[in-house]
């Protein structure tokens, strides 16, 4: 038994074992509560074992929450503990990071985990106090709603401790490649989900953003969000590294395009963009000529598809393949030319008038901001509303909005400074350049994407915001071994 058990650990890092478990657990609890409802026995015994492995292993606790999150995502992040009529917001994601924290804490009292602080590190901890701060101000002076007010010092000051959590526990080359295989592992579980949203023609948990246009979404937008970052990832992977792993990339690689296609959010298609023109710009010609081999390969693979496609097409012009085949080019179409539509597309015109009404409230306090917990009234012709202000989708306006310069001028400190650092830095180890290019490509991605869409305001995805800056901390920080 004891051979077996060394063996295994040999071939497989004990955290990502350990790390297994945790999802095996969490995953039970999940799937329950979507199929039968919230059950709290599961959900203290489940979230209990999560906790305190992730108390003895907490790098296990870590990668089990990017899982659990890329697969399960509202279902795992945002799930209350229901206690006869009331709810209380205790997500099982919290209960596994506080396990995660407790467990660094520990380790770092009995001298196995080291800590070298950076000043930036201390522009990280002054917003979590200001976070605090706007919180307790909004109880004592504010009207604002104190529900609201707590879900956004929640996603603040709480979930921004992973900037602190990643860059201390993942310190070194193999904690990287562990980081790396956990987010691997979470992307090639939602290829379920894309083949799930083609086959019914409707993605489940999609229906929670509604299209604005015709059509229909084939994939969650969460799902494709995760997508995009991993696609990142393997692209400048890919680049790189030449194995095993490399070939299977050059499979998956266009069933996760597939999926971030037909879940028809227009700011994703955007913000991938612009960051693999960026990463593209960055790299080497050693680099790019490697890209531009695999691109003619896929160009030749796509020309004989289009051929067979419009062979069948010719054979068969009234049958069913031709209809849904029509019928999703024609959805495609209209979902991308509506993005210069800005006066007829809703979703387009809708932000533009709760942005102006945002910052018409935020002049009323530039320096400080209005405070959490805040709504701004919208009027658009007929249409009345109070908007949250922490749902106006566009997260660097709300940090203006809510915290006013200080809050919104710590978080571009951080991103510029961490970013910079890591740009203009050559890393000989092949590892920390392809960590480094994909942190910064995955980095200009969120910028982008986080004018589009509430992200810090979720914690089922501003924690990637988190996680992806403390990878730049790290390699900015001291010397990785």
């Amino acid at each position: 038994m004891t051979y077996m058990k060394n063996h295994l650990t040999d071939k497989i890092p004990l955290d990502i074992i350990y790390a297994i478990f945790v999802v095996a657990f969490s995953s039970l609890f999940a799937i329950v509560n979507y199929f039968f409802g919230f059950n709290l026995p599961l959900y203290v015994i489940t979230m209990l074992v999560g906790a305190g492995v992730a108390l003895a292993y907490p790098r296990a606790g870590l990668y089990a929450m990017i899982f659990l999150t890329f697969v399960f995502e509202r279902f795992y992040t945002l799930v209350p503990v229901a206690m006869g009529r009331s709810e209380y917001k205790l997500y099982p994601i919290d209960v596994l990071f506080c396990g995660v924290i407790a467990g660094m804490i520990f380790q770092i009292a009995t001298g196995n985990l080291k800590i070298v602080w950076k000043k930036i590190d201390i522009v990280a901890g002054l917003f979590i106090f200001l976070s605090m701060a706007y919180f307790v101000g909004n109880l004592l002076f504010s009207s604002g709603n104190i529900s609201l007010a707590f879900s956004s010092a929640k996603n603040y000051a709480f979930y921004s401790l992973l900037y602190f959590v990643v860059f201390i526990l993942i310190d070194s080359r193999q904690r990287l490649v562990e980081l790396g295989s956990a987010i691997f592992a979470g992307a090639i579980a939602i290829i379920w989900f894309v083949v799930y949203g083609i086959a019914v023609r409707h993605g489940l948990w999609s229906d929670f953003t509604p299209l604005s246009t015709d059509g229909i979404r084939t994939l969650a937008f969460t799902h494709g969000f995760y997508l995009s970052m991993t696609l990142i990832l393997a692209l400048i992977y890919l680049a790189h590294k030449k194995d095993t792993f490399s070939r299977w990339l050059l499979v998956l690689m266009p069933i996760w395009t597939i999926g971030i296609i037909g879940s028809m959010m227009r700011h994703l298609w955007i913000s991938l963009l612009v960051s693999v023109i960026g990463v593209i710009v960055l790299f080497g010609s050693t680099q790019k000529e490697k890209l531009k081999r695999y691109a003619y390969s896929y160009g030749v693979i796509l020309i004989i598809l289009a051929i067979i496609v419009t062979y069948v097409v010719l054979l068969f012009p009234r049958s069913s393949f031709y209809e849904n085949l029509s019928s999703g080019a024609n959805m495609l179409s209209k979902r991308v030319t509506s993005i210069t539509n800005t006066n007829g597309d809703e979703s387009i015109f809708w932000r533009g008038a709760v942005w102006q009404s945002a910052i018409k409230k935020y002049a009323e306090s530039p320096v400080l901001g209005i405070g959490f917990g805040q709504s701004v009234s919208v009027e658009i012709g007929s249409y009345r509303d109070f908007v949250e202000v922490r749902n106006i989708h566009n997260s660097f306006l709300v940090l203006l909005v809510q915290m006013g310069i200080f809050g919104l001028s710590m978080i571009l400190t951080i991103l510029v400074f961490l970013s910079w650092n890591v740009f203009k830095y050559s890393f000989k180890d092949e590892t920390f350049q392809i960590a480094a290019y994909a942190s910064l490509g995955i980095l200009v991605f969120q910028f982008v994407a986080f004018m589009f869409q509430p992200y810090l305001e979720a914690n089922l995805l501003g924690i990637f915001f988190w996680i992806n800056l403390a990878v730049l901390r790290r390699l900015y920080g001291e010397k990785i071994a």
